[in-house]
């Protein structure tokens, strides 16, 4: 008699078996190899992965995988990090579908995973997703289901079946904001970078790069692929070049250094004089590996090919993380754009002065500056209502209501008090 259990449903199945059968079974070592697989003939192979398997964890559907892979070749527009995001929240709706086929989404399923963005905006802990998350993840599945229905074989899809992820405000409204963002003010960020040793080349590198991405708000990715030549002292910029630097969307843009304080020009300028003398120039990396200024030889040779920058980020991370060592509160390198776009609202700066400031943070407009950056910390709004509830002194103060004779009494005071001046 033959035992087994079934992949499917887990049930102990029982069969009465003859020697012939045994003697097949035995020689079927992979228990997903079929018994037809023992004839030598062209076909496909079933054993290996199924129809949903567990990866990590997680379901792993691949019946849409062959229209995923020709979307990947539309989506080739995109920055690669962008493309991932993208086929991040596909996946998340093809996971809350179990996988069922694109080619027969039905308005209902689309609704389905707009309950399950909407569920996660008010659930607890760590399974919370924030209102950007959600609203992110539910463009790109709608822009997803726009490019899908215009595929052959999936024309007879409803048209209006995208428009059915779109998420109601309120069900942002019902989320309740995550923890506050965490960034220290530009003179926290001072104090820091004043901190931070620089006895080593390794630790006058990690200053550097903490300084810099504050001086250009570059994010890290930004950093380490800058170029020596990227760095000019003389017209107070740095350049940031999409062909030649990994950048959000492959934007270039010449960014001013932002006015704070010359202690982080200083930083700066410290490496490039180590790195200049050592022979680096130009084309050559900003912040190489430094093993590699260790054993080249031939860095002050004119006709060498250019050092390429590090391709990892984490050499950034390990610098900001050097920097808080001694701090209570730790911060990434994002946390620079929360800083700055904090630092602008602190200044009182005009109108186009402000558009400037988010410009030269990379914002096509100030909007992007002002809802996704620099968000005000919920103890400082509470902190600002009680100081606008209460007077300096202590005493609570009434509000203050105005009949249109009293506004327009007032207003002749102060004017009878300017003519006289006069």
């Amino acid at each position: 008699m033959g035992f087994a259990e079934c992949s499917e449903c887990g049930s102990h199945v029982r069969k009465f078996i003859s020697k012939a059968d045994r003697d097949i079974f035995e020689k079927l070592r992979n228990p997903n190899t079929p018994v037809h697989s023992l004839r030598e003939e062209m076909g496909p192979d079933s054993g290996g992965i199924g129809i949903s398997e567990k990866l990590n964890g997680c379901n792993w559907w691949c019946v849409n995988d062959r229209i995923l892979y020709d979307w990947q070749f539309y989506a080739g527009r995109l920055a690669e990090q962008t493309i991932d995001q993208h086929l991040a929240a596909i996946r998340l709706m093809e996971n809350v579908l179990k996988g069922k086929s694109f080619n027969n989404l039905t308005i209902r399923d689309v609704d389905q995973v707009r309950s399950e963005l909407k569920a996660v905006l008010i659930k607890k802990g760590d399974a919370q997703k924030s209102r950007s998350t959600v609203s992110h993840q539910a463009s790109q599945i709608m822009a997803f289901l726009e490019w899908l229905i215009k595929q052959d074989g999936y024309k007879r899809l409803p048209r209006d079946l995208p428009g059915f992820i779109q998420m109601p405000k309120a069900a942002y409204a019902k989320a309740l904001p995550k923890k506050d963002k965490v960034y220290p003010t530009i003179e926290e960020a001072e104090i820091l970078l004043k901190g931070m040793p620089s006895l080593t080349n390794a630790e006058i590198r990690a200053r550097a790069m903490f300084a810099i991405a504050h001086l250009g708000c570059l994010r890290a990715d930004t950093v380490t692929s800058l170029r020596v030549g990227h760095f000019e002292t003389e017209n107070r910029q740095i350049i940031q070049d999409g062909t030649a630097s990994r950048t959000k969307f492959g934007k270039s843009l010449r960014i001013c250094w932002f006015p704070i304080s010359e202690r982080f020009v200083e930083a700066v300028q410290e490496w490039v004089e180590i790195i200049t003398k050592a022979g680096l120039r130009g084309d050559d990396a900003l912040f190489p590996d430094l093993r590699m200024l260790k054993t080249r030889k031939d860095l002050k040779d004119p006709n060498r090919n250019p050092i390429e920058p590090m391709t990892t980020r984490d050499v950034v991370t390990k610098a900001f993380a050097l920097a808080c060592r001694d701090t209570e509160q730790k911060y990434n390198p994002h946390s620079v754009k929360d800083t700055l776009a904090f630092e602008r609202d602190c200044r009182p700066l005009t109108q186009l002065q402000r558009k400037a400031w988010s410009e030269n943070m990379g914002h096509e407009d100030d909007k992007t500056t002002k809802i996704y950056y620099g968000e005000m910390p919920e103890k400082q709004r509470i902190a600002l209502i009680e100081e606008i509830t209460h007077r300096k002194n202590g005493r609570e103060s009434a509000p203050v209501f105005m009949s249109n004779e009293e506004k327009i009494a007032i207003v002749d005071g102060v004017l009878a008090k300017l003519i006289g001046n006069e």
